[in-house]
Formats: structure tokens, C-alpha cells, sequence
């Protein structure tokens, strides 16, 4: 695997740990068709020899009544920081560390957890900050519009999600996370953008899953997530990604739980055809493929799914143009089986708190302890029932 040995040293200058850059090599050898003739791992040998069995374990496993606590729904705080009573016990709060200093957010982190809400971190993943983020990714890594005349005002979309750099990235914020005492991570951005021609594919999804539980695994191994913390990754948008390779069994474990945002501007339908209809009152939930599939996962695994909508978007065709959130969009999505909530923000200005929330039908539970799966074994197949029609 020389190729991947060539990448490891620019990977472990970016402060990432060994096991992470191998990943991170490893999902750039698929991307570029290096040999893979000794993509063991960082610890093995190229000692030739019998194929190691493979171990199987219930990746379908659903979650019992008496190992759950109450959902309180999802709190998002991406841009700002809420007193302490705001919250409540089982609720989700999502932040984001960079508006903090690691020990503010440490110790954030640990006042939300004593109250008994558990904690996601907010990483901007598959998009870049236009300024010194940007720059700070290799010049190899390929940069084009996230789709929207709104958010091209402050971000571009990494398209070649995989890149080596971009995979460092994306370890060291779930390292960061999980180190400063967060239960969850979310990774935004790697969604199908409305008029793209590059969604996101299962392959390069499975790439960053793998890249996150890898993390997670070494990091409860060594004892920097401790025994008792629930930890997991966040299926955010792409959920027909993620149902794929679990029905596929190539994921170690479902995700924590499910979320999807602006369902209308992001679903994966021609060109701009799902905000025309959504700001028409003609889009029907059922019609967005992320929703259905988040809908199969959420019964399947008995875990909520929250649906993130704005009250006020901006109109992908016309620049500089807004339009109101149909409330029988809403209706209509909350008469689903599956969805636990949904939550509408007043505006994409201020991304922060759950502004209206309407509880649907889904999973209103959280898992009471950690996900004990032995890390490292490939998952089985998944067959997940079909929707009630």
C-alpha cells in the first residue's frame, strides 16, 4: 500500500491520530485506485496468509423500553451560547466548540450534561467557511457553490469530500468533540444540494462513518470516553445513504439518532424542483426520498428523527427572495409515522433554539447506556420493513 504510506506523513502532521490517517489513506486509495494489495493497517505485517473469517454482529439490534430515557427533542445552539436554563433532561443541545475556547466549551459540555441533556457537536464538514478555513484545506481539494445564492454568501462546498485533507479535517473535529466530553457528532453538509450534479456517494459516506466510529472505538478503548458516556454519530441528511449501507450491512452500528433540515431545498429531486414545489404548496413529504428513508430508520431502531425547517427560506431561484414554510407541510409531515418531531427556526439568520416545535408520531427515546457492539466487526444485512402504505 505505498501509496497510502505516502500519505500518512502529511495526514499525522495535521495532528491527527495514527489509526485516523490510516482511515483517511485508506478512503483515499478507493478514491484515486492505488494497490491495495496491503491496505491491512497501520499494526499488520505484509506477510501473505489465510484470510481472516469474518465476525458477524446484530447491527439490526433495536433498542428495549428498559434500557431508555425520554427524548425532550433537539435544542440546536450553533450560533450562540443559551444559559444553562434553557434546557432540561433528555433533550439534545447541539453547539458548536469554535464560537468557544476549549475550556469554556469543556465546561459547557459538562454543566448540559449534569442537567442531564446529552451533547452534539456541530462540525461544517462537507462545506469550508470562505476565509481562512477555506485556505487551510490542500489546493487539491476541489471547491465549488453549496447550491444556494444564500449560503454561497459565507460557505463553499468541498466536492471531493474524501480528499485526504478533507478526512484530516473531519478527524481531528470528531476527535475534538469526543475529547472535550460531547455524546454525539454531527457532521453537516454532506447532503444532496438542490440543481448539483455531485451528491454525495454511499461509498464516500461510508468512508467518514467508518473514520468516525474508528475514532470513537480507539477513543473508548483507551479510556478518553468513559465507560458510562452514550456516544454515537449523528445520521444528518443523506439518510438514504445510510439506509443503504445498513440494509447492506456495511456500516458497525446504526447512527444515535436522525435528522433532516430544509427537506424541501436539499431533497434529492431534479434541479431546484423541490423548493419550486415547497414554496407552491405542492411538495408532499412522502415525495422526498431523505424523509422516507429517515422514517424507516427511525422504526426500525426505535430512535427519533427531527425535521429542521426554516419559517422563512430564501428562494434558490431568485436571488435575494424569501418565501414562508407552508404549514401544511408541516401537518402533512407530522400525520407520518416515524418523524418525532419538527422543529421550525423563524429564520436562517439565527440558527439557534427550537423556535416551533410540532411532536409527531416517531421514537421519543434515547439509549440509557453506551452501544456495547465490539468495535471493528463489519455489521449484517439489514432488512428493514417497508413503510405502511
Amino acid at each position: 500500500m505505498k501509496c497510502a504510506v505516502n500519505m500518512m506523513a502529511p495526514l499525522a502532521r495535521k495532528g491527527i491520530s495514527r489509526l485516523a490517517a490510516w482511515v483517511a489513506a485508506g478512503a483515499a486509495v478507493t478514491q484515486i485506485g492505488c494497490p491495495t494489495a496491503y491496505a491491512g493497517g497501520p499494526n499488520e505485517t505484509r506477510t501473505a496468509g489465510p484470510a481472516r473469517a469474518t465476525v458477524e454482529h446484530n447491527l439490526c439490534g433495536r433498542l428495549l423500553p428498559a434500557e431508555t430515557i425520554k427524548f425532550a427533542g433537539l435544542y440546536p445552539t450553533i450560533e450562540e451560547r443559551p444559559p444553562l436554563s434553557n434546557f432540561e433532561a433528555g433533550q439534545i443541545v447541539e453547539i458548536d466548540p469554535r464560537s468557544m475556547t476549549a475550556r469554556e466549551a469543556r465546561a459547557y459540555i459538562e454543566s448540559l450534561r449534569a442537567l442531564g441533556a446529552r451533547v452534539s457537536i456541530y462540525l461544517v464538514g462537507g462545506h469550508c467557511d470562505i476565509g481562512a478555513d477555506c485556505k487551510s484545506l490542500p489546493n487539491s481539494v476541489q471547491l465549488g457553490s453549496t447550491g444556494s445564492w444564500n449560503w454561497d454568501k459565507t460557505e463553499r462546498r468541498i466536492l471531493n469530500v474524501t480528499h485526504p485533507g478533507v478526512l484530516a479535517r473531519l478527524a481531528k473535529g470528531m476527535e475534538n468533540g469526543w475529547r472535550l466530553g460531547a455524546n454525539y457528532i454531527r457532521i453537516d453538509n454532506l447532503h444532496h444540494p438542490a440543481g448539483s450534479t455531485q451528491p454525495r456517494a454511499p461509498a464516500e459516506m461510508q468512508a467518514i462513518i467508518d473514520l468516525g466510529h474508528d475514532i470513537e472505538d480507539r477513543l473508548r478503548a483507551n479510556g478518553t470516553i468513559e465507560p458510562g458516556r452514550v456516544t454515537g454519530l449523528v445520521a444528518h441528511n443523506n439518510l438514504v445513504s445510510w439506509r443503504q449501507l445498513i440494509e447492506q450491512g456495511r456500516l458497525r452500528r446504526p447512527p444515535a439518532f436522525l435528522s433532516s433540515e430544509r427537506t424541501g431545498q436539499l431533497a434529492a429531486l431534479p434541479d431546484f424542483e423541490g423548493d419550486i414545489r415547497m414554496k407552491g404548496s405542492q411538495l408532499l413529504p412522502r415525495d422526498v426520498p431523505d424523509i422516507q428513508a429517515g422514517r424507516r430508520l427511525a422504526e426500525h431502531f426505535q430512535i427519533p428523527y427531527a425535521i429542521v425547517e426554516f419559517r422563512r427560506s430564501h428562494d434558490l431561484a431568485r436571488a435575494g427572495q424569501t418565501y414562508e414554510l407552508p404549514q401544511t407541510y408541516v401537518n402533512a409531515v407530522l400525520r407520518l409515522s416515524g418523524v418525532t418531531e419538527v422543529i421550525v427556526i423563524p429564520n436562517e439568520s439565527r440558527y439557534v433554539g427550537p423556535g416551533e416545535v410540532f411532536w409527531g408520531k416517531g421514537p421519543k427515546a434515547l439509549p440509557r447506556r453506551p452501544n456495547s457492539t465490539a468495535p471493528g466487526l463489519p455489521g449484517r444485512a439489514c432488512s428493514l420493513a417497508p413503510l405502511a402504505k
